[in-house]
């Protein structure tokens, strides 16, 4: 009966292996937090660099045709040379983007999309990643 008791205290207090169900539940549950937080850092970033770039081709289309502005007095804008000095800044950067000239205003809206790091894992490849950004010529 002792041996049968001794076997019994042994299998209760033997602690091998508890460990496990921790593991099994938290480990990915972790990676699948910081597979969260570096995608979205990721995908932050891609939006700034969409807006820095947004920004830039606006300007550099500003720039393409301030001087024809200042030479004519007026605001009468050759369209086509922004379009094509944004685009070109666009093109560059490796986005994708359109180019709106309406009046004294030049708007820019690029996209981009990051790839993922971690959240591909659950079938998410990339994130979208868009931004807008409008120059307007001044003749004062």
């Amino acid at each position: 009966m002792t041996t049968f008791r001794r076997l019994l205290r042994k299998l209760r207090d033997d602690e091998r292996g508890s460990i496990t169900p921790f593991f099994v539940v938290f480990v990915p549950a972790l990676v699948l937090i910081v597979g969260l937080v570096v995608d979205g850092a990721g995908k932050i970033q891609a939006n700034e660099n969409a807006q820095a770039i947004a920004s830039g081709a606006s300007r550099a289309a500003a720039n393409a045709v301030a001087a024809q502005v200042v030479s004519n007095g007026g605001i009468s804008l050759d369209n086509n040379r922004a379009r094509t000095a944004a685009a070109d800044y666009i093109e560059a950067s490796g986005m994708t983007g359109t180019v709106n000239v309406a009046g004294d205003r030049i708007t820019v809206s690029v996209e981009t999309s990051y790839s993922t790091k971690f959240v591909s894992i659950i079938g998410i490849a990339s994130l979208p990643a868009q931004a807008t950004a409008t120059a307007e010529i001044i003749t004062q």
